[in-house]
Formats: C-alpha cells, sequence, structure tokens
C-alpha cells in the first residue's frame, strides 16, 4: 500500500471515531437518567463522556503521527486503541437507551449490550501490552518478547470470545434480565477453560511493563529521553490495573468488594490511563518524536483561536444577551459587538499563540522559519560579510540547540576553521573535518552538512549536540536548506580569502625584496664604500702637509664626500629594511626611529616578545611613515609612540601636540599603509582634529600573550629624541 493509500485511510479512520464519538456521547447523555453501571466501570454521563475523551486522545494523537509518516506502528496502534474505546461508549450508551430508557425504540439493543461487555477488553490490553512492547519504534525490544506478545494477544483474543459467547444473562454488562444473544450453549463447558485466560492479562501487562523498563534502562540518547514520559506514566496505570485484578480475583469472580477504598482504586486506575496519551504527547513535544513539529504547532495555534473566539462569542452574545434580558432570542448588535471584538484582538492573540506555541513545541530554541529569515537577512543587507559565517554558526545553534556549530571554509586542499559558536555549557571536545575526494566528513560531529555552489565544494557546517541528544529529522532538513543559502555566502567569503592571500604573498615578496635589497647595500655598496673611505684616509697621510700642490685638502675633501655617500647609504637601506628589525625586533627598531627623529620622540612600549614579522613590519613602516609625516607638516614639538599588546592584538599609537588637520584620503602614504595592515587583518584610523594635533592609530591581531602582561616602561635614547 502506497504512503497516500495510507494516509486516506488513517484520515478514514479517524474521520470513523471521531463519528462514533460523538453518537457515544449523544446515547450517553440520553440514557444518563439511568443508574445502571456499564461493563467496563463507568456509572455515570461524566464517566462515559471521560472514556470518550480519551478514545479521542489517542486517535488524535495516532492521526498527527500517521499524517507524516503513515507507515508508523505506533500511530496505527493508537488509532486501535482509540476504536474499541469509542465502540465501547458507544454500545453501552445504545444499549442502555433501546433497553431501559426507550424500550424497542431502535433495534439491536441486546446485541450491543453483548458488544459493550467485551469491546472494551481489546483498548485496556493493547494499552497495557502492545503499546509498552513497541514504544517508541514499533519493534519489539527482542527476538525474546515474542512469547509475550504472543500471550498478550492470545489472552486478548480468548477473554474476549468468553466474554461475548458465553451464554447467560449479561449482568456484568449492567444488564442482568437480558439474555446474551451471541451466547453458544454449546461452549458452557468450556467456559471455564476460557476463563482461565484472563489470568492471562495481569500476567502479559506485568511482562509488558519489565520490557518497557529493561528497555528504558538499556536506552541511550534520544531514545531515553522519549522513553522516561511514557514509561513513568506506564508503570503507575500498570501498578494500579494490577491491583484492581488481583483483588477482584481473590474475592470471586463477578465479586468486586464494596468498600470505599477499593472504589478509589478503581477510580483512579480509570484516569490513570489519561496518563499515557499525556505522557506520549510530551515525548512528541519535547523531544519531536516523529517529526511532527509542524503539525502541533499549527493545531496549537488554531485550536487556541478557535476558543478564543468561541469563548468572545458566547461571553458576549449569551452573557451579556442574558443580563441584559434579550430573553433568548438573537440580538444582532451584540453578534456585531462581538464580531468587532473579534477582529481587533484577532492579530495580538495570534501572535501571543504562536509565540506560546513556539516555545512548547521548539522550546528556547529558534523556529526553522526564524533561522533562515535571519540569516537571508543578513545576507541582504544586516550583516557584514566578515561577520556572516559566525552569524551563521550563532544561528544554527540556536535552531538546533547544540553545544557546539563550526563552520569550516574550503581552501585549496586545506579546510580552514572560519567560525564557532560553543554554547555555555562548559567545554566540549573539538571536531576534526576529513576530506576524501566527494567523501565528507567531521570527526566528533554529530550531523555534517557539507556547502556546495554549482556542485563545488565550498565548506562544511558541523553540529555538536549535547550528550545524550540527537539530531531530528526536522533539525536536519533545516540544516540542508541553511546550507543550499550558504553556497553563495561561502564562495564570496573564499573569494575574499584568496584576495587576502593574494595580498599577504605580494606584501610578503615586497619584504622579502626589501631584505634582500637591504643585505645586498650592507655587503656590497655599503662595505665598497667604507673600504673606499680608508683608503683615501690613508692616502691623505701620505701626502706631506706642506705639499703645495693641494692634492692633500682634495684627499680630505674625497673622504668626507664618502662618508656623507655612506651615511647616506645607511638611510636608505634602513628605509628599505632595517636591520635591527630582523635582528633585535620592534622594539629597538622603534626606538632607532625616535633617536633619528627630527622631533622629540618618547617610545612606550609594554611589548617584551617577538612577534611575527609580518606584524613587526608592518607596525615598524606604521610609525616610520607617522614620524615622517610629523617631520614634514605637523610643526610638533613632542611625539609620543605606543606599543601595546593585549586582547590578541597590537595597539600602536603615533600622535603629536602639533597644528592637526591631516586627511588621509588626500595622500598616498597613508592609503598605502592602510592597505598594508589591511593585509595582516588589522585596522588603521587618523583623527586629527584642526590645532588638536594628530593621532595615528593602528590595531593588528596576533596570538595570545603566554606570559603576564608587565608594566610599562620608559626607555631613553641618548640622544635625540627620548624613547
Amino acid at each position: 500500500m502506497t504512503s497516500r493509500r495510507r494516509r486516506r485511510l488513517a484520515f478514514g479512520s479517524f474521520i470513523v471515531i471521531v463519528a462514533i464519538c460523538l453518537a457515544a456521547v449523544v446515547f450517553q447523555a440520553l440514557s444518563s437518567s439511568t443508574p445502571t453501571s456499564s461493563a467496563f466501570g463507568g456509572s455515570s454521563f461524566w464517566d462515559e463522556t471521560m472514556l470518550v475523551g480519551f478514545a479521542f486522545a489517542f486517535a488524535a494523537v495516532g492521526m498527527v503521527i500517521l499524517s507524516r509518516q503513515p507507515w508508523n506502528t505506533i500511530g496505527w496502534l493508537f488509532m486501535g486503541i482509540g476504536l474499541p474505546w469509542s465502540l465501547a461508549v458507544l454500545t453501552d450508551g445504545y444499549a442502555r437507551y433501546t433497553i431501559l430508557v426507550q424500550p424497542g425504540a431502535l433495534p439491536g439493543g441486546p446485541a450491543a449490550a453483548a458488544w459493550s461487555a467485551w469491546v472494551w477488553i481489546p483498548g485496556v490490553m493493547l494499552i497495557g501490552t502492545f503499546l509498552l512492547l513497541l514504544f517508541p519504534d514499533g519493534h519489539l525490544p527482542s527476538r525474546r518478547w515474542w512469547l509475550v506478545s504472543w500471550m498478550a494477544a492470545g489472552s486478548m483474543v480468548f477473554t474476549s470470545a468468553e466474554t461475548l459467547l458465553t451464554p447467560g444473562k449479561l449482568a456484568g454488562a449492567g444488564f442482568p434480565r437480558i439474555r446474551n444473544p451471541f451466547g453458544i450453549e454449546a461452549l458452557h463447558p468450556l467456559v471455564g477453560v476460557l476463563a482461565f485466560a484472563v489470568v492471562l492479562i495481569p500476567l502479559s501487562v506485568g511482562a509488558s511493563v519489565i520490557a518497557l523498563v529493561l528497555r528504558y534502562r538499556r536506552s541511550r540518547g534520544q531514545e531515553r529521553l522519549q522513553m522516561k514520559w511514557l514509561t513513568t506514566a506506564a508503570g503507575a496505570s500498570a501498578s494500579l490495573y494490577l491491583a484492581v485484578g488481583v483483588i477482584t480475583l481473590s474475592l470471586g469472580s463477578g465479586r468486586g468488594p464494596s468498600f470505599t477504598w477499593f472504589q478509589i482504586l478503581q477510580a483512579a486506575s480509570l484516569l490513570s490511563l489519561a496518563l499515557i496519551p499525556v505522557a506520549c504527547g510530551f515525548a512528541i513535544l519535547r523531544h519531536r518524536l516523529y517529526d511532527i513539529d509542524i503539525v502541533i504547532n499549527k493545531a496549537l495555534v488554531y485550536g487556541s483561536l478557535a476558543v478564543f473566539i468561541t469563548a468572545v462569542y458566547v461571553a458576549i452574545v449569551v452573557g451579556v444577551g442574558r443580563a441584559v434580558g434579550s430573553g433568548g432570542n438573537p440580538n444582532v448588535g451584540l453578534s456585531i459587538v462581538a464580531t468587532a471584538v473579534v477582529a481587533v484582538g484577532f492579530q495580538p492573540v495570534r501572535e501571543r499563540i504562536q509565540r506560546l506555541a513556539n516555545r512548547l513545541v521548539y522550546g528556547r530554541r529558534a523556529t526553522p522559519y526564524e533561522v533562515l529569515s535571519e540569516f537571508s537577512t543578513g545576507m541582504a543587507h544586516a550583516v557584514a560579510i566578515e561577520d556572516l559565517l559566525p552569524h551563521m554558526a550563532r544561528i544554527v545553534a540556536e535552531g538546533t540547540g547544540a553545544a557546539r556549530v563550526d563552520v569550516w571554509l574550503h581552501l585549496g586542499s586545506a579546510m580552514i576553521l572560519e567560525a564557532t559558536s560553543a554554547g555555555s555549557r562548559g567545554q566540549v571536545r573539538a571536531m576534526v573535518p576529513s576530506v576524501h575526494g566527494d567523501d565528507v566528513s567531521i570527526e566528533g560531529a554529530d550531523a555534517t552538512i557539507p556547502v556546495r555552489h554549482q556542485g563545488e565544494l565550498l565548506g562544511l557546517i558541523g553540529v555538536m549536540k549535547d550528550a545524550g541528544e540527537a539530531m531530528t529529522p526536522a533539525e536536519t532538513k533545516l540544516l540542508d536548506d541553511l546550507a543550499a543559502q550558504a553556497g553563495l555566502v561561502l564562495r564570496n567569503v573564499r573569494l575574499i580569502e584568496e584576495l587576502k592571500e593574494s595580498r599577504q604573498r605580494l606584501v610578503t615578496a615586497q619584504d622579502e625584496e626589501r631584505r634582500r635589497l637591504e643585505r645586498d647595500l650592507h655587503d656590497g655598496a655599503q662595505q665598497r664604500m667604507v673600504a673606499i673611505s680608508l683608503v683615501l684616509q690613508l692616502a691623505r697621510r701620505l701626502v706631506p702637509g706642506d705639499a703645495d700642490s693641494g692634492l692633500g685638502a682634495r684627499l680630505e675633501q674625497a673622504s668626507e664626500q664618502v662618508s656623507l655617500a655612506l651615511s647616506e647609504l645607511r638611510d636608505l637601506a634602513r628605509g628599505i629594511h632595517p636591520a635591527i628589525l630582523t635582528d633585535r625586533g620592534l622594539v629597538p627598531a622603534l626606538l632607532s626611529l625616535a633617536e633619528r627623529s627630527t622631533v622629540p620622540t618618547t617610545v612606550d612600549s609594554t611589548v617584551e616578545r617577538r612577534l611575527p614579522a609580518p606584524v613587526e613590519a608592518t607596525a615598524y613602516f606604521v610609525v616610520s611613515e607617522g614620524l615622517a609625516n610629523i617631520a614634514k607638516y605637523s610643526r610638533a614639538s613632542t611625539v609620543l609612540v605606543t606599543a601595546r599588546e593585549a586582547d590578541g592584538a597590537l595597539s600602536v599609537v603615533v600622535e603629536d601636540d602639533g597644528v592637526g588637520g591631516a586627511d588621509a584620503s588626500r595622500g598616498s602614504g597613508l592609503r598605502g599603509l592602510a592597505d598594508r595592515v589591511a593585509v595582516v587583518n588589522g585596522a588603521l584610523g587618523v583623527e586629527s582634529p584642526r590645532r588638536g594635533g594628530t593621532r595615528l592609530v593602528c590595531r593588528i591581531p596576533v596570538a595570545p600573550i603566554d606570559t603576564a602582561t608587565v608594566a610599562p616602561r620608559q626607555l631613553e635614547t641618548p640622544a635625540g629624541g627620548r624613547a
């Protein structure tokens, strides 16, 4: 049978059960004046109506399950439980009406009485045995429990047959003057043998409870969470029914005790049946057992709205109508007022009910619609491109209730962790991605979602749930939908990462070329100039001091020019790439800049370790460019250079007391520095109010510091400025 036909069959069965329930309420109301007790414990209209409510509850839960999974065994079992309960109440009310209230008014009274005597038995047995044996996956806990299932089925069949086919009066059903029309006299000698099947009922129920407890103890994760509600409810109900059965059998068949405490025990056992559908409802709502979140959510919303509309209409039209003395006649004015109140209050009430339904179904997590909507909004305009992946990790964690969500970017042949969202529930284990061709996985993750765009793998989303929880089909579908939207985002992020890598390679190549030129100048031209200077000085010593040729003066002049050229060459080499930065680090290089500055300069630094070479070079050239601009334009009297490492970033500030008014957009020097700082994921800013000095701020992320932060210290340069 196809899924479509199964859904139609389920819907048709539900409609039949609802119709039977409505008819049962009608006949119970018509026969409520009769004092006769029913065969299954009811003695008043409200008792029977409560049983109808039980039948409808089981059928409704089954219908909700089968609407999503028409092949589900538990759904059909719930539908099967609702049918005999509704038939039991209907046949009892029908029989009492046609036999006691209006004798002969309707045909089939004795047959209905005989049916009411046994049809409740399958309802009780399905709840007490098969529901406990098969919940939650529709399978027995193991093959060895087949004996219990056959014993339960046998006791149900034989007890039903014995009750239906035993000849004699239907006193047990509450009709002592009516003979059983289905009784077979030839089976009278076998009545005692068939009655033995009644003994198997408590044994079957007890064994089923044991099976449920054992399954619960052996279950793990999601299944354990699903079963805890049913285990508690079923254990309480089975214990009460077992106690009632043992007491009744110990006092003899058909002679139940009349003590008040026993009547209370019977009522409690009847009410305990309500715990079963309630427990299953909690398991489905809280743990999303059969992926029916949307169905439950909509049912809660529309059912609550129907109650609201009905309550408003009844309160205004009926309540106010009686108060003003309308005499029971329809009042058009009050109807219009009720309609207006509903129209005005509908949307606010709907929003509040929707929030409440979301809270009941999804808990504190975001709904799938909210997750997708928030991510789409971020893609459109609300979130910067560099924040999209952390944004996505956060909303995935909110939508799935995950303990940790990681987002990886596939760059080249490597997986780079771009964003993570770890909850505040303590440390969680790390996740490790693995890519082998089209086979992708994440070690330690409960769900691995590849993100693709036009067939190309762009990244992975890894989700880790808390211990004892598992991914539901609804959460997996949410991740698939989110991954479909995230493809273009990851492609853009990867383009940005590739651009950053390209710029990084260019800057690295430039720095390498600078260092090579500095070494060539130092080891080549600079050494030759030093040698020439020494030769000229030696030649001057060889020329007599009283010579009239002027050769000595010319040699002295040549030596001075070589010294000047050597000084300029050294300045050029330092401008290309200072050797002190490579050999000794950032702080000594900043001290060297302060020493050569034409404006008195102080260096205030707490950096006491070597930083990555790109970071040191970037910070150095920021300070160098800042000091050069100060010397040219600021007319400052002092300069303060501050270097701090805190919160995983290096902060370098160059500030003076000059005239201010600097504009970073008008010169190429600061724009070039901004591009260089961006390569190392840093930021550069300029604050330069008129006549307020200039403040150049650079912040570059670095690896966390391993030692405690030391106090600031002042360093003195031997000449020029202070450092």
